[in-house]
């Protein structure tokens, strides 16, 4: 029970309407947690548009004392609460499209989850990020020039720094159109991403000069004759994928700390495509970045959501203070 394939149709419409209206990323987060749900349905032997309140409330407490992940793991409450509410709109998307009379997540709550005022993820300082890409760098460096291995190392060291120096999200990066990229003005265009249109977002020289590289050698190379719209492409000339970004930055990030022994806090850290996507607004924020700058930058829809990215230390905190209040 482990692909789209499993789902309901009801449940596949909804996931549809969601990447028609451009929401492409959340349809990929909420199709994970649907599956955990069509999967429940499976064993129970029922029918995602036959489901009533009770089986809900009965999937909610198997969820909470039931599921274990591949790794032997809980869920968090946090993602709990996320799948209930995942449930919850899809049931009702299909009771407003009328595939259902009765709407029956309306009856079960989401459990109640305090909020974090920051990001809990591991994110890379300055120095790790440096460390990152020159590892990347010397890589191709390293590869035979006409190589796929070669092409391949040019397209992960296009497509990090590209994360670390636009703050992209990995769906946006992999969806990302050579159409959208100006590599004389250093912009890319974001037509659609979460709902938000018409951005044009300024992207560091320096990783453009490695995006220019990988799109004259390495993207032709590995494309080896086929068209294709997309910048990021793998070695079997489709779109690359979300694992294989993950892939690609832990054996990296191996690969960093193999090269780096000095680097003594990136082993303890668990970095993913997301982490790059903090680090990005850490290291701006730092830099001294406005927040509401850095909301445009990470095309947040409010700046609560971006100050969750950079939590100010107390030191930082009282800095300002003496600085800026005329009685301090």
């Amino acid at each position: 029970m482990s692909g789209p394939a499993h789902h309901h149709p009801h449940v596949l419409a909804y996931l549809e309407a969601l990447r028609s209206a451009g929401k492409g990323s959340t349809a990929l987060t909420y199709e994970v947690h649907l599956r955990r749900l069509s999967g429940w349905l499976a064993t129970q032997g029922i029918a995602a548009d036959r489901v009533t309140t009770a089986d809900l409330s009965r999937f909610q407490i198997w969820l909470t004392t039931g599921y274990r992940s591949p790794r032997g793991t809980a869920l968090s409450a946090t993602t709990q609460a996320t799948v209930i509410t995942v449930i919850r709109s899809a049931y009702a998307w299909m009771h407003r499209r009328g595939l259902i009379i009765h709407d029956p997540a309306s009856g079960i709550t989401v459990p109640t989850v305090q909020k974090a005022l920051t990001v809990a993820k591991d994110h890379l300082n300055q120095q790790e990020a440096i460390a990152l890409t020159e590892t990347l760098a010397a890589l191709v460096t390293e590869a035979k020039p006409g190589t796929t291995a070669h092409a391949v190392a040019q397209r992960n060291l296009a497509i990090i720094t590209m994360a670390l120096a636009s703050g992209r999200r990995c769906q946006g990066l992999i969806e990302m159109r050579l159409t959208q990229i100006d590599l004389i003005l250093n912009e890319v265009r974001i037509e659609h991403e979460k709902g938000k249109t018409g951005r044009v977002l300024p992207i560091a020289q320096w990783a453009t000069e490695a995006l220019r590289r990988y799109l004259d050698v390495g993207r032709p190379h590995l494309l080896r004759g086929v068209t294709s719209d997309r910048v990021f492409v793998s070695q079997r000339r489709g779109r690359i994928c979300h694992k294989a970004v993950e892939y690609v930055l832990d054996e990296a990030v191996v690969e960093t700390i193999r090269r780096n022994p000095d680097l003594v806090e990136l082993p303890a850290k668990r970095i993913t495509s997301h982490s790059l996507r903090v680090s990005f607004a850490m290291l701006l924020f730092q830099g001294g970045c406005n927040i509401r700058s850095l909301n445009e930058l990470m095309l947040h829809s409010s700046l609560t959501t971006t100050a969750a990215y950079t939590p100010l230390a107390l030191q930082d905190v009282r800095r300002a203070l003496l600085v800026a209040h005329p009685r301090a």
